[in-house]
């Protein structure tokens, strides 16, 4: 079988003598800016039969389209850019690749009345495989992270605790200018500077390239780099917060305040051959908010537990991040690039609440014959997450002829992880309201070091026929090992001592070794990528401490492994209905193998009514994907309509119950059921040339979640919408008026419900003519006050019984005034040897 495998791979290597290498290849970029164009259409008209022919600019601007032998007029289109023409080119029998020069595409100019309208680049692409978004719109998101845009798309949404979702699932994967990373999503997105960020593409349906990881598939963070030969340097700074409403927990002495600060630089310098890029970015940011919450617990008497809770609840996120890249072109066949992330992070949050607990009806009202019992508890706790991430890539790119090539890339990484709980609980008295004798104290901490490493080496082979294989083998490899350490304090001797029993440690190994293959074509107007992937997964977790603590009526053990082969096919299929309309469909298999912070069993105590605790046990989840798309480009109007399915088999759930034994809350996580999404997704892109432009964006669909959690069979489903929109007016040629919004609409989880949402933002930015370079800008955070987020969880026995209810709240203050300021420098290179100003017509 190897030696056939072999065989195969040396036969594509080689297949490129026996094909004829002719066709058209090139870059595309703005003529202003001098940035690269991706999917710019590039159509050749052959004269003789007038029959197009086509193909998409990538995400470098480049292009190649094979022709067979003839003469070609070549028009270049992209919404918002003014065609371009290149006339009578012949393609000869035998003839090779005809390199043509750089297009310059200029801005479209329309006349209304007495003013020129000048177009611009639209907000949203869409390709056969991907979404790409324009991040410059996003002018309020300006200063921040990656997070801060993406939470400007339609299909991705931020919660509570900052987690980022893809249609409402948190499991999607993060690729770094086109290359995996291991690290969680929503801790790498957080450290990635926005103003780093030249696009964001959002791969729903990925095809078999790409690992088959993630229900959410994959999102694209594509970094600013130097495209033409010269020196570029960016540099920006923001200071923010909210002065009016800080101030200081009366409790704790704590001060609480929206300060945030950023700064950052960016840098790259081209020169023939060679690129160097590099940007080193720092930000923090103070969250000031409080929650309250109402919860309650069924006794076996038949009176509730209830916790009823109400305090400040600040957050704090600090970044420190460093990125290094270097390309250089041996030949024009050969480059070699090469490129380094680093990044420190903390994110932390403490919790002041004050407990009023009491023993009641549902209703909170006194049951005869059963003591009330009611106690106040003060309880300050705080939970702080640590990590540094170390990324590191190689990558070799070479290409035979202009029909193929071949990629090989290898990667490492490595993440220290660490944790700290500190948690206390005091007797409150309520009357005098103040902090009385302190009754227990807890910490908790977590080492969990991550070393990871990749390879790939990927075919690609062109035909005759204009149809494209690629092939490759991708192995990866990721080992933690993780200790959990549980102290606790003896408040009469003040004497701290070790929690034994749930202390833990574990050590995971997991190896994934996946080929794939990718088949595209065109057949006239229609297009198609046919996909296949094999990942072999093993994977072995050995526990340290095999009685662990868990909330299942299972069997503990000390070691856990999995060895098994998947496959996951993929299909993308595109029609061109004519030169600004497409329908597009695609489908895919995907996997969700579960993260190691939710396999752990390691008990924290989040605050004094909730528990958490990890389950090794954990499965991965299978889904199937399927999406329709409609796409319509006007000269300044774009629309993208999308159909989409999802369905989720063996999903993972959050579960809540009820731990008896100290009255409180604990959840964990399982595979309990299915889950399913029905619906549609709307991008639309206006753009209103020296006015302005518009981009709108929401989704309906239909969300359905069943499972059998503690044998209690839940069947939940909502209808659930969102709309986003971003506006950018130009109100002078120097002043600009950008605005934004976000509304999400109550959805159904597997044990509750959480409530609708919304937020709105704005900006005024400044571009003075005398100083050129320069930008300012002064933003307004949540300018209605409504950054609030409500959740409900519930649980019922086996006999349909409820055994808990908890309903809770976070509120962060609002509105937040931010300032900016940036610089941007660009001293481009003269070359030698100008561009051709007549032979290019008559090429």
């Amino acid at each position: 079988m190897k030696t056939k495998q072999l065989l195969v791979f040396i036969l594509l290597l080689t297949a490129n003598t026996l094909f004829a290498q002719k066709g058209i290849k090139g870059l595309v970029k703005d003529a202003n800016s001098g940035e690269t164009l991706p999917f710019v259409t590039v159509k050749a008209i052959e004269k003789a039969s007038n029959k197009p022919f086509g193909v998409f600019t990538n995400n470098n601007g480049t292009y190649e389209l094979k022709l067979k032998e003839g003469k070609y007029d070549v028009i270049f289109s992209f919404i918002g850019y003014q065609n371009d023409t290149i006339k009578n080119i012949s393609i000869t029998q035998g003839g090779k690749w005809r390199s043509l020069s750089t297009t310059s595409l200029s801005t479209a100019t329309h006349n209304i009345g007495d003013v020129n309208v000048i177009a611009k680049r639209s907000t949203v692409q869409a390709t056969i495989e991907k979404k790409s978004y324009n991040t410059k719109d996003f002018e309020t998101a300006k200063g921040g992270t990656a997070v801060d845009i993406l939470n400007k798309l339609p299909s991705v949404d931020l919660d509570a605790d900052g987690n980022v979702s893809v249609r409402g699932t948190t499991d999607f994967m993060v690729y770094l200018n086109g290359k995996p990373t291991q690290m969680d999503p929503s801790v790498l997105l957080g450290q990635i500077a926005g103003d780093a960020i030249k696009s964001i593409d959002v791969i729903t349906i990925p095809t078999a390239k790409y690992d088959a990881q993630g229900k959410g598939g994959i999102i694209n963070i594509e970094t600013n780099k130097g495209t033409t030969d010269g020196f570029s340097i960016t540099a920006n700074g923001l200071i923010g917060g909210s002065p009016w409403g800080n101030l200081t927990d009366k409790y704790s002495g704590y001060e609480l305040n929206d300060n945030r600060y950023s700064t950052g630089v960016n840098a790259s310098f081209t020169k023939d051959k060679f690129s160097i890029y590099g940007g080193l970015f720092y930000n923090k940011k103070n969250v000031n908010g409080n929650r309250s919450g109402d919860a309650r617990l069924l006794q076996k008497d038949g009176s509730y537990y209830h916790m009823v809770a109400q305090g400040e609840r600040p957050e704090w996120y600090e970044y420190y991040t460093a990125q290094l890249g270097a390309d250089y072109s041996f030949t024009d066949k050969t480059t070699l690039s090469a490129s380094y992330f680093y990044g420190n992070r903390n994110d932390g949050r403490s919790a002041f609440y004050v407990y009023d607990t009491f023993y009641a009806d549902e209703n909170k009202k006194d049951i005869a014959g059963i003591d009330r019992n009611e106690k106040w508890i003060y309880n300050p706790n705080t939970d702080n997450r640590y990590g540094q991430f170390h990324s590191s890539d190689l990558h070799l790119a070479h290409k035979f002829s202009a029909t193929s090539k071949i990629d090989i890339d290898l990667l490492y990484e490595y993440s220290a992880l660490s944790r700290e709980l500190d948690n206390r609980n005091y007797d409150f008295n309520k009357p005098l309201d103040q902090v009385e004798t302190k009754t227990d104290h807890f910490k908790q901490t977590d080492d969990t070091p991550l070393h990871a490493y990749r390879a790939s080496i990927d075919y690609e082979k062109q035909f005759d026929n204009k149809s494209q294989l690629t092939v490759g083998f991708q192995p990866q490899w990721m080992s933690i090992a993780g200790t959990f350490s549980y102290d606790t304090l003896n408040v009469n001797t003040q004497k701290w001592g070790d929690y034994s029993s749930l202390e833990n440690g574990v050590d995971m190994n997991r190896g994934i070794y996946a080929f794939y293959a990718d088949y595209r074509g065109d057949i006239g107007a229609f297009s198609y990528v046919l996909g296949l992937r094999a990942e072999y997964m093993d994977q072995q977790m050995k526990i340290d401490n095999p009685d662990y603590f868990n909330i299942f009526d299972r069997k503990t053990d000390d070691q856990y492994n999995t060895q098994k082969l998947d496959w996951f096919p993929s299909l993308h299929l595109n029609y061109s209905l004519s030169e600004n309309n497409s329908i597009s469909a695609s489908a895919s298999r995907r996997i969700n193998r579960p993260a190691l912070k939710d396999m752990a069993p390691f008990l924290y105590r989040r605050h004094y009514e909730v528990y958490v605790v990890g389950d090794p046990t954990l499965e991965p989840e299978y889904l199937n994907n399927l999406e329709v798309q409609y796409g319509w480009k006007g000269s300044n109007v774009s629309i993208n309509l999308t159909g989409f399915y999802r369905g989720t088999d063996n999903a993972v759930f959050r579960v809540n119950t009820v731990y008896e034994e100290e009255n409180v809350l604990i959840r964990s996580y399982t595979n309990s059921g299915n889950t399913q999404s029905l619906g549609a997704e709307l991008n639309s892109s206006i753009n209103m040339g020296r006015f302005g432009d518009l981009f709108l964006g929401g989704s309906l669909y239909n969300y359905k979640v069943e499972g059998n959690i503690f044998g209690y069979k839940e069947s939940n489903q909502s209808t659930n919408w969102s709309f986003k929109g971003n506006l950018n007016l130009n109100i002078t040629k120097t002043i600009k008026w950008s605005s934004d919004f976000n509304v999400k609409s109550a959805t159904v989880t597997a044990q509750g419900q959480n409530e609708l949402y919304y937020q709105a933002n704005t900006a005024l930015v400044y571009k003075p003519t005398k100083l050129k370079g320069w930008d300012f800008s002064v933003r307004a955070l949540d300018i209605l006050s409504s950054n609030i987020t409500g959740l409900s969880t519930r649980a019922y026995d086996t006999n349909g019984v409820q055994i808990f209810y908890q309903d809770t709240e976070y509120r962060r203050n609002g509105p937040i005034l931010e300032l900016r300021a940036s610089y941007s420098l660009n001293k481009i290179f003269k070359k030698s040897k100008t561009d051709s100003a007549f032979g290019k017509s008559q090429f």
